[in-house]
């Protein structure tokens, strides 16, 4: 994979999957709802929890970003969980959209996807690696 020219481009790309992963917007609701149902107040979470940052997408990156938000639900699974994205997919929606610069693109979204995947690494519970 080629290297992403401009410094920052790879810090800016994850934080869109930061964004992605903690639900965005609809983030608080869900949040504020399971909160209630235990009786806590929300003081309890950290702010950065309780009101997730917006998220500003540059233009350059406006192509790689909608295909991974349509592309969220075509996890490829395996033994230990996600484990990639289905390219497949990828490149049908790349022609439904009419990707311009496909190479790019492609290399933006695998800068997200290798972060989610370790977000939802870190996100699994530890495992001894012994069977029975």
């Amino acid at each position: 994979m080629a290297a992403v020219s401009g410094g920052h481009q790879e810090g800016k790309l994850t934080g869109v999957v930061d964004y992605w992963y903690r639900g965005g917007d609809g983030a608080s609701s869900d949040l504020e709802e399971q909160l209630a149902r235990y009786g806590l107040p929300e003081s309890h979470l950290p702010e950065h929890v309780r009101r997730p940052a917006d998220v500003v997408v540059w233009p350059e990156h406006e192509e790689a970003v909608m295909l991974f938000m349509l592309m969220s639900t075509q996890w490829r699974i395996g033994m230990s969980g996600r484990c990639g994205l289905d390219y497949g997919v990828l490149f049908s929606l790349m022609d439904l959209y009419d990707v311009k610069n496909r190479r790019e693109a492609l290399e933006n979204l695998q800068i997200m996807e290798a972060h989610a995947l370790q977000l939802f690494a870190k996100a699994q519970p530890a495992t001894s690696g012994r069977a029975g």
